[in-house]
């Protein structure tokens, strides 16, 4: 199909406003003052796990029965997730304060033509969906916003192609807009040759549909979010270093209560450490502690941080299949440098790396990032952005093949700064401005809004904002 015969986006159906309500949007420009004087929070909490409530909503919807997921993250890419859901027709409803009540559908019959499926930025909603509609009787077309488009898809597609799935690419190839036509898929053994879970996890909801066992090799076991889930919801997954196996089935509908985002809980440690109260004890409540998320937290342990976990032992509705904890954060001295390397610590902090790369300007000596070149095929080229944020605040860095490399450095505010088009190098650029002592214009804010979109009240903890609105 080339992108002329494409069918026009289809109209959502609201579904996220239903759920969610207004989306909330961040300003243009935001001016930074000082840091505050006085005592900081001593707790905060922060906003839902958005890679976790993406998975479950799909879930959801594949699953036999009604299921209330509760805590839901609200933010751009969770939106484009429900409303994607709402135009294939998945009966999805409000069930209170970010909570979705959806009624799951046997994919396998269900019948959506001419319709196109917009994720808008989120890359982790457009490959759970293309590996489901693979399998389905749909005949449909995903795709996303410029810069979705610009990431690679055909690490999905090829091995959805060895299970039998017909897709086209609608313009360049190995990108999105993506063609799919539903049909039944068969069992194979696929390989997956990069390091990312969300290449894993659209082949586990492809084997979900498919006729038989499912084998999927890997080089690095990644965030296994998708994994615990199929398992909570009664299917048989196998699971060790090297490879997965999956018996197709059809997943028990469920009650889940979403826990607290690690990725959020980095980003309020990494300001926290970054101002002049970082020698107090900041505790972030309802952390998900799963390991393969935990990275940032041993990474700032290893540079002297001092790091506590208390887990907790919540049960009963909503419990679901990931462990829960408290952690808590405090400076312990001057930071030290650290050399970060190996694939499955990287992917366990692979979202923070530019946080810590801010921070590390701060620390005594260099810091080294190996192993991390998925960096590259991000929102942006992740690892080129991070050095050039630094760069603009007078930090010292370099990038390599794989990382970056950042030497101690004095920075200093810029009196003016547009954020990039990437909400996880923007969230550093805010840890820098506290470093530098504030005193900066930000343009481009609503780059957050991707993943945080209350952001701003959290920093406001710390320092004091003008906002200029829309």
């Amino acid at each position: 199909m080339s992108p002329a015969a494409a069918p026009a986006v289809a109209e959502t159906a609201g579904v996220a406003v239903r759920v969610l309500g207004a989306e909330p949007r961040l300003p243009e420009r935001v001016r930074v003052g000082r840091p505050a004087a006085g005592p900081g929070p001593a707790v905060l909490r922060p906003h839902s796990d958005k890679a976790i409530s993406q998975r479950a909503a799909l879930l959801a919807a594949l699953a036999g029965g009604t299921s209330r997921i509760s805590g839901l993250a609200d933010c751009r890419d969770v939106r484009a997730n429900l409303d994607a859901l709402g135009v294939l027709g998945i009966q999805v409803r409000g069930g209170g304060a970010q909570t979705a009540v959806i009624a799951g559908r046997d994919f396998r019959a269900l019948r959506a033509h001419g319709l196109v499926l917009d994720a808008g930025n989120s890359a982790t909603t457009s490959r759970l969906l293309l590996s489901t509609l693979a399998g389905s009787g749909a005949d449909c077309v995903v795709t996303g916003n410029a810069a979705l488009r610009r990431r690679p898809m055909a690490w999905i597609c090829e091995p959805l192609r060895a299970m039998g799935a017909r897709l086209e690419y609608a313009g360049e190839p190995g990108r999105l807009p993506v063609s799919v036509r539903g049909r039944r898929l068969h069992g194979a053994d696929l390989e997956v040759t990069v390091d990312s879970a969300q290449a894993v996890s659209a082949l586990l909801f492809a084997g979900t549909l498919a006729d038989g066992p499912v084998r999927i090799r890997r080089r690095t076991a990644a965030r296994d979010h998708t994994e615990r889930l199929l398992r909570w919801t009664g299917l048989d997954v196998e699971e060790n270093e090297a490879e997965l196996r999956l018996a197709p089935g059809r997943p028990a509908a469920f009650d889940l209560a979403v826990p607290g985002d690690p990725s959020g809980a980095a980003v309020l440690a990494a300001l926290h450490l970054a101002s002049p109260r970082a020698a107090e004890a900041l505790t972030l409540q309802g952390v998900c502690a799963n390991e393969r998320r935990t990275g940032f937290f041993r990474a700032l342990a290893a540079m002297g941080v001092a790091v506590h976990w208390r887990h907790r032992s919540d049960a009963g509705i909503g419990a679901g299949p990931e462990p829960v904890a408290d952690v808590s954060v405090r400076a312990g001295g001057r930071l030290r440098g650290a050399v970060l390397a190996g694939r499955a610590h990287i992917q366990s902090m692979i979202d923070e790396i530019p946080l810590l790369a801010a921070l590390a300007t701060a620390a005594s000596g260099p810091t080294v990032v190996r192993d991390a070149a998925e960096l590259r095929d991000k929102d942006t080229d992740r690892i080129a952005t991070t050095v050039a944020l630094l760069r603009a605040f007078g930090g010292r860095a370099a990038a390599t093949a794989d990382g970056l490399v950042v030497e101690p450095s004095v920075v200093a505010p810029p009196a003016q700064l547009r954020l990039p088009a990437d909400h996880r190098v923007a969230f550093a650029a805010l840890v820098l401005t506290l470093l530098a002592g504030g005193g900066v214009e930000l343009h481009g804010a609503d780059a957050m809004a991707t993943s945080y979109p209350g952001i701003l009240t959290d920093l406001s903890h710390y320092v004091p904002m003008e906002v200029t609105p829309r």
